[in-house]
């Protein structure tokens, strides 16, 4: 029986004993049970709390993804204007991206404001990467003249008609890593034309969060924007929790997880928990001025769920220290267990005492 019809059966059971036992006593006011009030979110601490993350943490964090995609163009650019494959260019391009990949795990720990309003992250660092599609895609630039092209050694692409699983971070890794383009081939072009796709979309966060971060929010606006964000930060800790660890530990192999091809796997997860981790309890690194998820707790009067947020993103510190993907599998599931401990303060005990809504994500995972 399905669980919608063991309801029905039950509900119906139900009603036919109220029939037979007659109508039902009113209940009084002193025996009827009432559940707590939960605290407005529209709230002055609530806009105090928006302010700071998004002008301590989120603004300066698009900047300096905006900055690394830079350098990332011009190393790009000097990598396929050399005379020959790989030498010197060939590293500097890899950090390149390697910073761009960490300033960007970092931005995007939790996807909220312009990440979403903008669709950053199938644009930046979609999550199902095909070879097959890069291939393809190189193989079939959009150029004016191609014949003209090809013999002056340029391609182009419209990359709006690209797919994603042909674009940012992924495809990139893929190329410095996995197939190095010479220098003056298709391929290259299209890397270039990658890592620009990259920049010109790092720049708009950057302008979009520095807008925002300038903004006067209401009290309805800065809890609207809270409640966003509470729930795109348990879709982070899933995220962290699941796609990243269990998926590759029980489906895909560590061979298969994200940043794997860059060997950069661990330093993607350390910076996506280190973000986290910032801001829900603050500890080291935590930028000056930013105001943690537990420090605002305590601001409205709620020192339980803050304190149960310190001591489990603490187990979490302890579970998930120093690890990397030939950690045994028996330490990253316990480590993946502890943040799902961390995720259920939020949901449960936060959830209960402070009015926000709770949603359902992609990323819930199982």
């Amino acid at each position: 029986m399905s669980r919608l019809s063991s309801v029905l059966v039950g509900g119906l059971a139900l009603a036919a004993a109220a029939a037979q036992a007659g109508p039902a006593e009113p209940a009084s006011a002193a025996s009827a049970p009432s559940a707590p009030a939960r605290l407005a979110l529209a709230d002055p601490a609530t806009g105090v709390f928006v302010d700071r993350l998004l002008r301590h943490a989120y603004a300066p964090d698009a900047q300096r993804f905006a900055d690394a995609a830079g350098r990332l163009v011009e190393r790009s650019r000097v990598l396929c204007a050399a005379g020959a494959p790989g030498g010197a260019p060939l590293p500097a391009a890899r950090q390149a991206w390697v910073d761009s990949m960490l300033a960007w795990t970092r931005l995007s720990a939790v996807t909220t404001g312009p990440l979403l309003t903008r669709r950053s992250e199938p644009r930046v660092d979609f999550n199902a990467f095909r070879p097959q599609a890069l291939d393809k895609a190189v193989a079939q630039p959009h150029a004016t003249d191609p014949a003209a092209d090809a013999v002056a050694g340029r391609w182009t692409w419209q990359l709006d008609r690209v797919g994603a699983p042909a674009k940012g971070l992924p495809a990139l890794e893929h190329l410095l890593w996995k197939q190095p383009p010479a220098p003056r081939t298709a391929a290259c072009a299209y890397l270039q034309a990658l890592a620009g796709d990259v920049h010109d979309e790092a720049r708009g966060l950057a302008d979009a969060f520095q807008a925002e971060a300038a903004a006067t929010r209401s009290p309805a606006q800065a809890a609207e924007w809270f409640n966003g964000w509470a729930n795109q930060w348990l879709s982070a800790v899933s995220r962290l929790r699941w796609r990243e660890i269990e998926m590759p530990l029980k489906s895909w192999g560590m061979g298969q997880a994200p940043r794997a091809s860059s060997g950069q796997t661990a330093a993607a997860w350390a910076a996506r928990w280190a973000a986290l981790r910032q801001q829900t309890v603050g500890g080291p690194g935590t930028p000056e001025g930013l105001q943690p998820l537990a420090a605002y707790l305590r601001a409205r009067g709620l020192a339980a769920p803050a304190d149960a947020l310190v001591r489990e993103a603490a187990a979490v510190d302890a579970a998930f220290a120093g690890a990397t993907p030939a950690t045994p599998a028996e330490r990253l599931l316990a480590a993946s267990a502890r943040m799902d401990v961390l995720a259920h303060v939020l949901d449960r005990q936060v959830a209960e005492q402070l009015a926000f809504q709770l949603e359902f994500s992609s990323d819930d995972g199982d």
